[in-house]
């Protein structure tokens, strides 16, 4: 392939060379960049047949050449149009480089990389723990039914939790999602136990913006279905996950709440450095109800669930007091990670 590319812009510089109008120009680019049969279109519907090792050390060098090749027809497109017919011999013997042959004791150039926001990074981290445990991890629609999002959680149209969502409605049967437990049933329906599996993925809600609170927000999703889990199961690695992440002095505790799709629940909390307790995930065993909405019989099968939010997972493992400085592109902040 490497080869296949040098070959193409040799030949293509070589009959750049003998181009002397603008409609041997256009002949030109058709033969190479021509939607249908252009040798260069050929070549980009071939890339994705590569191996990915393949791809990440092929596809750069494709599209450098595709811009280096683009920019010659140009500069040769301006020379005719600005040449006289006495010069326009001259612009013939003007020098083409190749973009693929390089003199490897010229000084390189400095190159500024992206850099990796913190909260993705969590996700990852989050991710390789649980990946450890045997978790498998899916993305899911960002708009979703409302049957999906509520109903099948056992949030009807008038229950009282709703109220805490804040949603925001496309209509009156899709949102977007308030939670990444949407997944929870689309999930269940289509696969059978055992299941692990975690659902990281960017979440919506009607919250004012602020030092603790964002409209958009990620979150992770855990679920996991058998027939022997426990309580115990769930409580004993939530804390592994924990400590894990923050250190293997964490500590942390749990409590008793409420969540419709879960019985019976619990919030986790963790010590702050500061000496405050501060809640980190909620948790608890999938109710039956829910199992039965996700076609699995819920008199075999039990399981768990739980979400944590990678922003407030990122706040307290870097001491990070500000939501928004995640979201604001300052690279002086995201730099730091």
């Amino acid at each position: 392939m490497a080869f296949d590319l040098e070959r193409t812009e040799k030949e293509f510089l070589s009959s750049l060379r003998e181009i002397r109008t603008r409609d041997e120009l256009e002949n030109l680019r058709i033969k190479y960049f021509g939607r249908k049969r252009g040798i260069l279109t050929k070549i980009a519907s071939s890339l994705p047949l590569l191996s990915l090792k393949e791809k990440k050390i092929l596809g750069p060098i494709f599209n450098h050449l595709k811009g280096e090749l683009r920019q010659s027809l140009k500069e040769r497109e301006s020379d005719l149009s600005s040449a006289s017919p006495k010069s326009t011999k001259e612009i013939q013997q003007k020098p083409l480089t190749s973009s693929l042959l390089f003199d490897p004791t010229a000084p390189g150039k400095e190159v500024f990389t992206g850099h990796q926001n913190p909260v993705i990074s969590v996700i990852e981290e989050i991710k390789e723990i649980f990946h450890y445990l045997g978790f498998t991890y899916i993305d899911g629609p960002e708009v979703d039914l409302d049957l999906y999002n509520f109903q099948k959680l056992r949030i009807g149209k008038d229950h009282p939790a709703r109220d805490t969502q804040q949603t925001y409605y496309l209509n009156d049967e899709v949102v977007l999602r308030t939670h990444t437990s949407s997944m929870q049933v689309r999930y269940m329906e289509t696969h059978k136990p055992p299941i692990r599996v975690l659902f990281p993925g960017r979440t919506f809600r009607r919250d004012p913006v602020d030092a603790t609170h964002l409209p958009s927000f990620y979150q992770i999703e855990g679920l996991l279905v058998d027939n022997d889990s426990s309580m115990t199961d769930l409580i004993g690695t939530l804390d592994f996950v924990i400590k894990r992440f923050f250190g293997s002095k964490t500590k942390t505790r749990v409590y008793g709440h409420y969540f419709p799709y879960t019985e019976p629940s619990i919030e986790v909390e963790v010590l702050h450095k500061n000496g405050k307790w501060m809640e980190i995930l909620g948790a608890g065993m999938v109710h039956p109800e829910v199992l039965k909405n996700g076609r699995i019989d819920p008199r075999k099968y039990r399981g768990w669930a739980f979400g944590m939010g990678p922003e407030r997972m990122a706040m307290l493992k870097y001491g990070i007091n500000d939501i928004r400085l995640f979201y604001n592109g300052d690279l002086r902040f995201i730099n730091q990670f």
